[in-house]
């Protein structure tokens, strides 16, 4: 048998904002969740946003993919079409990261992908 629910009456703060917006909104949402899931997915697969690489996630990581002292004098500033560009604020760091690239390459290749990150450019200033 149903369980029948009686709704409570609402305040007048509640109405006043379901009148504003045009619409009640139910009480419990949870039998909707699952079809917004639905609904958010089927979009931003149709927007082409679904398997997105987010550039933010290695921004964020690399001052713990290298080191402190490193990760001070450089850091990240644009990865466009899968290079990584790094800024260095003195040119022996920049000599040192040159040298180091390779492993540096090969951290970032590991964290998010070869298919994400195919080349890291360091740039003076």
């Amino acid at each position: 048998m149903a369980r029948r629910r009686i709704r409570r009456k609402p305040s007048a703060a509640e109405t006043g904002l379901a009148q504003l917006r045009g619409y009640w909104e139910p009480e419990d949402l949870t039998e909707y969740s699952h079809e917004m899931a639905k609904v958010v997915e089927g979009a931003l697969k149709g927007m082409g946003l679904k398997d997105r690489f987010n550039e933010e996630q290695v921004f964020e990581a690399w001052s713990t993919l290298v080191n402190p002292f490193i990760a001070e004098h450089a850091r990240p500033v644009s990865l466009d079409r899968k290079v990584l560009y790094i800024q260095v604020l003195h040119s022996t760091i920049h000599y040192e990261l040159e040298r180091m690239k390779g492993q540096i390459l090969s951290k970032m290749q590991n964290a998010f992908g070869a298919n994400h990150i195919r080349d890291v450019k360091f740039r003076l200033g």
